[in-house]
C-alpha cells in the first residue's frame, strides 16, 4: 500500500497538495440540509452561519471575508431558478445591482470559484442571467454543486 500511495504521488501530486482548509462555507439557515452541513463544519473557523436578522446576506459575507484569503467559496443557500433564496433577500437580477460595491470586493479574498450548493439557481435564462451579472460583479467564476 506504501508503495502505492508514493506512486500515486509522484504521478499525481496535486491530488495531495490540494489544501482543503483554504476554502471558507457560508451557510444560511434556510439551506435545506442546514443541520447537516452545520455539524459537518461545527468547531472549525471556515464558516459563517448568516444571522437572518442582520445586514443583508451579501454585506454579511463581505464582512466575513474582510481580512481573509481563501481559495474557493462555498455558499449553502436556498433558491429557484434566477434567485439566490437567502433567509434575509432574494437575490436575483431585480436587486443585485444594489450589491455592486459589496460582491466587487470578493474577488481580491477568493482566488478560486464560488460554489453554490443549490443545483436550481442557474438554471433556465433567469438563472443564466443571474450568473453573468454576478460573474461581471464580483470578477469570479460561479458554479453549482
Amino acid at each position: 500500500i506504501f508503495i502505492l500511495m508514493v506512486f500515486t504521488w509522484m504521478l499525481f501530486p496535486a491530488i495531495f497538495a490540494q489544501d482543503l482548509s483554504k476554502d471558507f462555507v457560508v451557510l444560511d439557515p434556510s439551506y435545506v440540509n442546514f443541520e447537516k452541513v452545520k455539524t459537518q463544519y461545527e468547531g472549525t473557523q471556515n464558516i459563517c452561519i448568516l444571522e437572518v436578522s442582520m445586514v443583508m446576506a451579501p454585506e454579511q459575507i463581505t464582512a466575513v471575508l474582510k481580512g481573509k484569503q481563501v481559495t474557493d467559496l462555498h455558499i449553502f443557500v436556498a433558491g429557484k431558478p434566477g434567485t439566490l433564496g437567502f433567509g434575509n433577500i432574494a437575490l436575483n437580477l431585480d436587486c443585485i445591482g444594489d450589491y455592486a460595491t459589496s460582491l466587487g470586493t470578493w474577488a481580491s479574498h477568493v482566488s478560486g470559484k464560488v460554489v453554490i450548493h443549490n443545483q436550481d439557481v442557474f438554471l433556465t435564462d433567469q438563472g443564466a442571467g443571474l450568473k453573468a451579472k454576478i460573474e461581471q460583479l464580483t470578477g469570479l467564476n460561479f458554479v453549482m454543486q
